[in-house]
């Protein structure tokens, strides 16, 4: 075992993995700075220990699956971290506003949300950590375990720290996903390579028949693969963003009130809110009109603080 090459393998595919759990623990960090809130630190960071165990779990029970057979097929499951690539490089070409679909956590200890939450985001770790895991040697899977665990505690305090750094956390927001497509598909290539799940199929197939068409083969189940496996996740983005623009286009729309069913004991002479053009202009102004005479015709019956004509007779024959 190389320990070197090892270390740095498990420090790559952990960093590669989980570089967008550290906005989720911004995120879990900054509502624990709240006064008012249960969420502490300490519980934020077990919670993420126990969500990542349940991946590692899961992991090592695929690893004991991929016992029962060769080592090198179980490098094809390589290309999974190469769709999730591909996956989010849609998710940029193809982007509309997601809906959190986190569930809700209000009656639940908030361990146990930050876990849940560890595990839901960690479908990309499973995937990689399954064929990493599968080409290991002797203790070499210890190293990834332990390695993992000691970088999962740097996480929780790059976490932190990055919280009280409002200015590191824009630049990585802007940038982070741009280069994490190309990591995965990086991390995919790696696996392949190193299982040589390739040559040891092509040997195969060769060795079967006599025209040895194994590399010819090969690269068309890979290529006709992954063709389908994008237009499949290109089809689904579609679909989703066209069905989240449909429910947008059906929201229901606020009803135009007329003022005449807003106040109906003033709706006399008013014009309704459907008419339109010149004669309404035409109404209205002969309802301002009316309304002006009503008035300078009430002005001329009541006198002074209301006085009533006959009162004011006596005023107006001395005055002559």
């Amino acid at each position: 075992m190389e320990f070197g090459k090892t270390l740095g393998t498990a420090c790559s595919t952990f960093a590669i993995t989980n570089i967008d759990d550290i906005f989720i623990l911004v995120t879990f960090f900054a509502e624990s700075s709240s006064p008012s809130n249960t969420l502490t630190p300490l519980k934020i960071t077990i919670g993420q220990y126990v969500g990542f165990t349940v991946i590692m779990v899961i992991s090592m029970i695929g690893f004991g699956a991929s016992l029962a057979l060769p080592s090198e097929p179980i490098g094809f499951l390589g290309l999974l971290p190469g769709l999730l690539g591909i996956y989010k490089i849609l998710e940029l070409l193809i982007s509309y506003d997601e809906e959190d679909e986190a569930p809700n956590f209000s009656s639940t200890r908030n361990a146990i949300k930050v876990a849940t939450i560890t595990v839901i985001n960690g479908g990309d770790n499973i995937g990689t950590y399954i064929p990493l895991f599968s080409q290991t040697e002797g203790a070499e899977i210890a190293v990834y375990v332990v390695t993992y665990y000691i970088l999962l505690g740097v996480l929780c305090l790059i976490g932190y720290l990055v919280m009280k750094q409002k200015h590191l956390l824009r630049v990585a927001e802007k940038y982070a996903h741009l280069v994490i497509p190309f990591l995965y598909m990086g991390i995919s290539i790696f696996i392949i390579v190193e299982s040589e799940c390739y040559p040891w199929s092509i040997e195969r197939i060769d060795d079967s028949i006599s025209s040895h068409p194994g590399k010819i083969i090969l690269a068309v189940v890979t290529v006709s693969v992954i063709l389908f496996c994008a237009g499949a996740l290109t089809w689904h983005r579609l679909r989703k963003k066209s069905r989240q623009t449909s429910n947008i286009d059906e929201l229901p729309q606020s009803p135009t009130i007329d003022a005449a069913q807003q106040f109906p004991e003033h709706s006399e002479g008013l014009p309704s809110a459907g008419e339109t053009g010149i004669e309404d202009g035409r109404d209205i102004a002969e309802n301002r009109k009316l309304s002006s005479n009503r008035v300078d015709i009430s002005a001329c019956r009541e006198g002074p603080l209301g006085q009533s004509p006959r009162e004011r007779e006596p005023l107006l024959q001395g005055t002559e």
